[in-house]
């Protein structure tokens, strides 16, 4: 019987990853609709489980950390678009070099000044997480496979999926890809326990359980009256579906 093991050779001290088991190579070329679309609920799908997993832990303090300033920072860039536009006062002369510090107001430059503090800040973060390119031989099947293996890191929380490692740095790359495409806040906590997290793909995906979901619209304040109300829809249906079951009936 054929194997189909991976040849690996000696075990890495960076990691014992193979490429089986990686995060995929960058690519240069946009993404299919299609693609990006199975790639984020990929990504989403790892993130709340490590994140659900890690519950407790410093890492996931981390990546919470992480989760919240690509989120707030991309916000905070909208919000403050107009720090980055200007029109100097006077005529800028042909030839004339131009300083683009030059009569800039000094709050617009202050905000300048702040998001990128924290934008350098977040770089510096993401930075202690290293990916390296792994490249494995499959013996039945598929040949050679590429990946990028995070190194392994004794303080970084990690679970087994079947055959795939999340870690810490797992969890994080896929954020960046969420936060790339915007998705990134569907990744949240549940409403009612404020405990689990979940992939909020649509709208209305908001609780972690059935519990939850009862839980939140029985404390609602016009709980009551809503369900009032939704039951008088209900009965005033039924009694015109009955009156027309009736009216055909005699009609016979």
């Amino acid at each position: 019987m054929a194997t189909r093991r991976a040849v690996t050779g000696k075990a890495n001290q960076k990691s014992s990853r193979t490429a089986a088991d990686a995060q995929p190579v960058p690519r240069s070329s946009p993404l299919s609709a299609r693609e990006s679309r199975h790639h984020g609920i990929w990504d989403a799908d790892r993130v709340v489980r490590w994140l659900n997993a890690s519950n407790g832990t410093a890492s996931h303090k981390r990546v919470v950390m992480i989760r919240r300033e690509l989120e707030d920072l991309r916000s905070e860039f909208m919000r403050h678009s107009g720090a980055y536009h200007h029109v100097s006062k006077g005529v800028i002369r042909l030839g004339e070099a131009i300083d683009c510090g030059r009569n800039w107001p000094e709050e617009k430059l202050q905000v300048q000044r702040e998001l990128e503090d924290r934008h350098v800040t977040l770089n510096l973060t993401l930075s202690k997480y290293v990916f390296r390119p792994r490249a494995t031989y499959v013996i039945a099947g598929r040949g050679w496979i590429f990946g990028m293996v995070p190194d392994e890191n004794r303080r970084s929380f990690q679970i087994k999926l079947g055959d795939e490692t999340i870690s810490e740095a797992d969890a994080v790359l896929s954020l960046v890809r969420l936060a790339e495409t915007g998705d990134i806040k569907k990744i949240r906590l549940c409403e009612t326990c404020k405990e689990v997290w979940l992939f909020a793909a649509k709208r209305n995906y908001r609780f972690c359980s059935d519990r939850c979901r009862e839980g939140f619209y029985t404390t609602s304040p016009d709980y009551h009256s809503r369900k009032a109300a939704n039951q008088q829809k209900y009965r005033e249906r039924l009694k015109l579906s009955m009156a027309a079951q009736e009216a055909n009936w005699k009609g016979r």
